[in-house]
């Protein structure tokens, strides 16, 4: 039943579609080009295959205008729009793929455009139309024309018309029985306070430091500068980068035992070398 009915919503819109392009109201030119009242319409007969593409039926060369630099022949389909365009026209693509529907506009800088019973309306073009590519001193697209005629687009690219996307093949659905069991995955884990309390921190050589074991673990034991033993607990030599301190404290740094330190003379007021 569900075939039946999804066969019949295709058909339905099938025949939606077709009603659609053949009321779609069109202008035909002495040429036996088209042009549709909206945008709509134009990529509807495109897509139902109803469209009739537009073919030019003068001859010009190609003109550079200013900023231009470079002209490049290609089919349509082989050009993509700069995304500053699809972003400043809020294109939803950035290829020709399945062609444009361009609205048709007339003379201008020395070039036509569509014929004149076509302006104001939506023209279909097809993505393997030959086109004029200008491109700029860097090489980058900035204007599109018709190949045979250089005739101008409703602006410098034509507005594309977004490719179909196939819709995936239908696949039968399978009834699945999961057995889901919990994995319990033991682990230890050493978590750090966020804060410490420092009174004060001393940098000291490894050679200068005693470690010493005590009832509460073990503590080391460094030589200060003023020859005092000063005893407190080791931590890691990043700490101060990768530990928030809420409050100032000394640091200090011990000399290596084979540095000679200097302080001042209190009579003299001069350096004197401290063995």
């Amino acid at each position: 039943m569900k075939l039946n009915l999804l066969t019949a919503a295709i058909m339905t819109s099938g025949l939606a579609m077709f009603a659609s392009s053949a009321n779609a109201a069109m202008t035909t030119d002495g040429h036996g080009n088209v042009g549709y009242d909206t945008y709509e319409e134009c990529v509807t007969a495109v897509k139902d295959g109803s469209a009739k593409f537009y073919t030019p039926y003068t001859y010009q060369n190609p003109k550079l205008q200013a900023g231009e630099a470079t002209i490049k022949k290609m089919r349509l389909s082989e050009v993509t729009i700069p995304q500053r365009v699809v972003d400043n026209n809020s294109l939803r693509t950035s290829d020709y793929s399945a062609g444009a529907c361009d609205l048709g506009v007339g003379q201008s800088n020395g070039r036509y455009g569509v014929s004149g019973a076509l302006v104001g309306t939506y023209v279909p073009i097809a993505a393997d139309m030959p086109v004029n590519v200008y491109m700029d001193a860097a090489g980058n697209p900035v204007r599109l024309s018709m190949q045979q005629c250089d005739n101008h687009f409703g602006s410098k690219f034509p507005t594309p018309v977004v490719s179909e996307v196939k819709a995936p093949e239908a696949q039968i659905a399978v009834t699945e029985v999961r057995t889901v069991e919990p994995v319990v995955i033991e682990t230890t884990r050493v978590i750090r306070p966020a804060k410490y309390s420092v009174k004060e921190v001393i940098i000291a050589p490894e050679d200068q430091i005693q470690r010493v074991n005590t009832t509460q673990g073990t503590a080391v034991a460094v030589e200060g500068v003023n020859r005092t033993i000063i005893v407190g607990e080791e931590a890691e030599a990043g700490i101060l980068d990768n530990t928030e301190v809420e409050q100032t404290f000394p640091v200090i740094r011990v000399p290596d035992t084979d540095t000679q330190r200097r302080v001042v003379d209190p009579n003299t007021g001069k350096y004197i070398i401290v063995e």
